[in-house]
């Protein structure tokens, strides 16, 4: 069994996608990746080739998108009343959601692992 992980990382850079199995796969060198990528390959193989075959793809991870500026949900039990609490929800775009937080997204490089959520 190789050793993959489904999310980049510096030490698994090498990717290899399958469209139609497990979608993104992160490998810790090109030679494990390429292994996977070959029995890939062959499980196309089925009753007739699928044509899916030339969508899968192998690289190596530099950059990835992570998360920037990120702004917490505010609390209700960190200001004096309901009214104030709502008006924070509305200035931070919090109104009308349940969300956790707001944030921006950025491409880093891989060894950037984007601000804490």
């Amino acid at each position: 069994m190789i050793d993959s992980k489904h999310y980049p990382t510096p030490e698994y850079r090498f990717f290899l996608h399958d469209p139609e199995e497990d979608g993104m796969r992160y490998f810790k060198s090109s030679e494990d990746r390429d292994t996977y990528a070959a029995a890939t390959i062959q499980a196309y193989l089925d009753d007739c080739w699928s044509e899916g075959v030339v969508q899968v793809v192998a690289g190596e991870i530099t950059h990835h998108a992570v998360a920037k500026n990120v702004e917490l949900r505010p609390k209700r039990e960190d200001f004096e009343s309901d009214e104030a609490h709502e008006h924070a929800l509305s200035d931070l775009g919090f109104s009308g959601n349940d969300w956790d937080y707001v944030c921006n997204y950025e491409l880093a490089p891989i060894s950037d692992p984007g601000e804490p959520i």
